[in-house]
């Protein structure tokens, strides 16, 4: 049987659906919009209450971190003094036995170095001068400084082969001084004769390196 209009059920024309869509009324067409909207809300809603959840979370795990880190630089381990070895080296055959660098009780203008060393060259030696190279010792800068007792030509300290001396110190005096704790490396120049045989021949220099850290000492 032929329809009207040249038109069946399933072409030539628009569906029940389509028409039902048509002639969907204005009030039918608001409340999809409103449940487009209210879904579209919502979704948003839950979006920002994860941004939310996720900034409180981390926000008190960074909080956290930045106090630890705040104690541990409060307590100094970040310290450059902590990272510093103290040592006291020479050449081999002048070994340095044992060092330290102290401010006395009392004396905050003035920090003392003391070291000892033994003469392992083989040969008996004369020492004839000791100067030092430091910074921020005593001094602001790099200042050199020079032992004054060798400035008498007699003041020459013997060491025979394997003798120790425990007696070398010197004294840097001024303002420029570290706080107890600190690091400080000096340079030591040692100049010596040789009297393996008479008279004695040279000199000779040798330079080593003392990094101590300054005591506090009554």
């Amino acid at each position: 049987m032929v329809m009207e209009n040249g038109s069946d059920g399933n072409s030539g024309g628009i569906s029940r659906g389509q028409a039902a869509i048509v002639k969907a009324t204005p009030s039918a067409r608001r409340l999809h919009a409103q449940a487009a909207i209210e879904c579209c809300g919502t979704a948003r809603l839950l979006r920002g209450q994860a941004a939310m959840e996720y900034l409180v979370t981390y926000g008190w795990a960074l909080l956290v971190l930045v106090a630890v880190v705040g104690v541990i630089f409060a307590t100094g381990l970040f310290s450059p003094n902590n990272f510093t070895t103290q040592e006291c080296v020479f050449q081999p055959d002048i070994p340095c036995n044992s060092f330290i660098l102290y401010q006395a009780q009392g004396h905050t203008d003035q920090s003392t170095l003391q070291f000892s060393i033994t003469n392992g060259l083989g040969f008996p030696i004369n020492i004839t001068n000791i100067s030092y190279i430091a910074t921020d010792l005593g001094e602001s800068g790099r200042h050199s400084y020079q032992d004054q007792r060798f400035l008498n030509p007699n003041a020459a300290i013997p060491l025979v082969s394997g003798e120790r001396h425990d007696d070398f110190s010197y004294t840097f005096n001024g303002t420029a001084q570290p706080d107890p704790g600190a690091t400080r490396s000096i340079l030591v120049s040692i100049t010596y004769l040789n009297c393996r045989h008479s008279p004695c021949t040279g000199p000779y220099t040798t330079t080593g390196r003392i990094s101590a850290s300054l005591q506090a000492v009554s």
